[in-house]
């Protein structure tokens, strides 16, 4: 059965710590660190980043030999990692192993290995994507899935951040797909795909693609650093005439997720030409979802803000579904999609009023840039077109902390497209403390006016 698991390292985000009880044991992951699993048996996994690009995952050869590691035999056994040079024998080759372990050997399994002074070091697991190599071979899909584990786990300042990840269940079952809430994560924005193979391509092969509603707010991470060693996975989508650059709804095919709401990234595809024949292609990727905000440091204060739009110039406001608007406020809108949508938020101007619209069948996210907590306390809804029938629309917020939803339900009135339209003004008491707002028509398009929100 595919397990979860959520593992705390605060103390580790404000100062290193050392564990206890594990030989040699000498930075990040502890054994006794709080583990709670089996949230849902298709759930994405909550980790941590902090794999500095130091550890020699940007020299030309990647992880391969002369650092002492060969894929071609168990991390356990002597010719697979060596004790006495490369890797094992420096405290960033170490931690380097760490997350080798981290991304490999399910969690409760371990291995020990000697470094080059003798000195016994117990390395444990955690996701679980390539077991098989603790004592056998990682052949080409291992390759990818723990590569791309390692890149998303990097972060070049060293900085240990929390992350959610979500990977493909028929490919990496030990990890899975889910919404981070279900696990009580504050990951609510997509952060990246990453791909690639870093253990035998000379040179490694690193790539990312940015996520829905994508920016660079944590220092180390994706768009923050010039260090690390991924860049971005750019071509033609094969089914059409694009050219995308690092994009990830652009060029990574998507599934539907178990909750039937969202989607998700399953592998990503690029052609060197327009509906090019022959195309490269990542199979085993990995997601990941990040909240900068997540050591807490910024907090709600209760400012009561409306956004009427009515000072916005009318035209779009986002190009597709990697793009946030934000506003004067520093709250966030973006209309998270699967591919083949527009990925447009537009202000139109109707009747003397200006409202904000996505495009057919999509919906808006709104968030806050730095991370902290919002309330939703009102908006106002109406119909895209005139239509003499009723419509739908499904209202999401995510509560910091929590593996619980608020929602609702919106009826839009008939009859839209007179002088002064029928609208829908819904209420939402005791809707605080929320990370991430979703409005999603269930039917035809809509519009929103007067979004009342406090932070």
């Amino acid at each position: 059965m595919t397990k979860n698991f959520w593992q705390s390292f605060g103390v580790l985000l404000v100062g290193g710590a050392v564990g206890c009880g594990a030989p040699g044991q000498e930075s990040a992951f502890l054994q006794d660190d709080p583990v709670a699993q089996g949230y849902k048996s298709t759930n994405g996994l909550a980790s941590v980043n902090g794999l500095s690009s130091t550890n020699g995952l940007i020299s030309t050869n990647g992880l391969a030999s002369t650092n002492g590691l060969a894929s071609t035999n168990g991390l356990a056994s002597t010719n697979g990692l060596a004790s006495t040079n490369g890797l094992m024998t420096t405290t960033g080759g170490r931690a380097t192993v760490e997350y080798l372990a981290k991304c490999a050997l399910g969690s409760g399994d371990y291995f020990d290995k000697q470094d080059n002074t003798g000195t016994s070091r117990r390395f444990y697991g955690g996701l679980g994507i390539g077991s098989g190599w603790k004592n056998g071979q990682c052949d080409a899909v291992c390759q990818q899935q723990i590569s791309a584990c390692m890149m998303a786990h990097m972060n070049s300042t060293g900085k240990q951040v929390p992350i959610f990840i979500n990977g493909d269940p028929s490919k990496m079952p030990s990890v899975g797909y889910s919404m981070a809430y279900e696990s009580g994560s504050d990951a609510a924005i997509q952060e990246a795909v990453f791909m690639g193979n870093i253990l035998t391509s000379n040179p490694p092969e690193a790539f990312y693609a940015k996520g829905n509603g994508f920016k660079a707010s944590i220092a180390g991470r994706l768009g923050a650093s010039s260090t690390n060693p991924y860049k971005p996975w750019s071509g033609y989508r094969p089914d059409s005439p694009t050219f995308h650059n690092g994009i990830a709804s652009g060029i990574c095919w998507e599934t539907r997720m178990p909750d039937g709401e969202h989607m998700e990234f399953s592998s990503c595809e690029a052609a060197d030409s327009p509906y090019g024949w022959w195309s490269r292609k990542w199979d085993y990727v990995l997601t990941t979802y990040v909240n900068s905000n997540y050591n807490g440091l910024v907090s709600q204060d209760h400012i009561a803000r409306t956004f009427d739009f009515q000072n916005e110039a009318v035209g779009t406001k986002t190009a597709d579904p990697s793009e946030i608007w934000t506003t004067t406020n520093n709250f966030e809108f973006s209309n998270t999609v699967g591919w083949g949508n527009s990925g447009v938020l537009r202000i139109q101007d109707h009747a003397g009023s200006r409202r904000l619209c996505p495009g057919n069948a999509e919906y808006v996210v709104i968030t806050k840039n730095t991370g902290e907590p919002f309330s939703l306390t009102g908006m106002r809804l109406n119909q895209y077109f005139g239509d003499t029938t009723t419509a739908n629309v499904l209202i999401t917020a995510y509560v910091k902390g929590t593996s619980t939803r608020k929602q609702t339900t919106v009826t839009m009135p008939a009859n839209y497209g007179s002088n002064n339209p029928a609208s829908a003004t819904p209420t939402f008491a005791g809707w605080d403390n929320l990370l991430k707002v979703e409005v999603r028509a269930l039917g035809d398009m809509f519009c929103m006016d007067d979004v009342k929100l406090k932070t």
